[in-house]
């Protein structure tokens, strides 16, 4: 008995959880898909960090989806990022959504990131794809 209660409870649980997903905002989604990559990029997790990226993503100079695992692979090899959001705004329209951030970014090892802080501004253009959202542009606010 008390193990089907158990049971029941925990599927209560689930269920809710799943229900609440469901009903987040889209701005929460993009928010999350967002945090999502931030932690894959400190844990130094390059297919983490990318898979989230629109087969089409563009980024700075051109950059398409596999230059950029490439890019953070390297990146990880010789140092840790670390990133810390300093604002985070995001309007969405339909399945397009779009997001401005503030970060500072922080390397140890001396590798391709200077070794103190770098604050920089990015603007992130995601794309609803199914029920996911991906992220199909990054530009540089900082002219970088």
């Amino acid at each position: 008995m008390r193990e089907s209660l158990r049971s029941a409870l925990v599927l209560s649980a689930l269920l809710g959880g799943l229900l609440a997903c469901r009903t987040d905002k889209p701005e929460d989604q993009v928010k999350r898909a967002f945090e999502t990559c931030r932690l894959a990029v400190e844990a130094g997790d390059a297919a983490g960090a990318t898979a989230p990226l629109d087969p089409s993503f563009r980024g700075p100079d051109g950059m398409d989806k596999p230059t950029a695992r490439l890019f953070l692979m390297g990146t990880f090899r010789q140092e840790k990022v670390g990133v810390t959001v300093l604002r985070n705004v995001v309007t969405v329209r339909g399945n397009d959504a779009n997001q401005e951030v503030d970060l500072v970014l922080t390397g140890r090892s001396g590798g391709l990131l200077p070794q103190d802080a770098s604050q920089r501004s990015f603007q992130l253009r995601w794309r609803k794809s199914g029920g996911d959202w991906k992220l199909a542009e990054i530009q540089s606010l900082d002219g970088r």
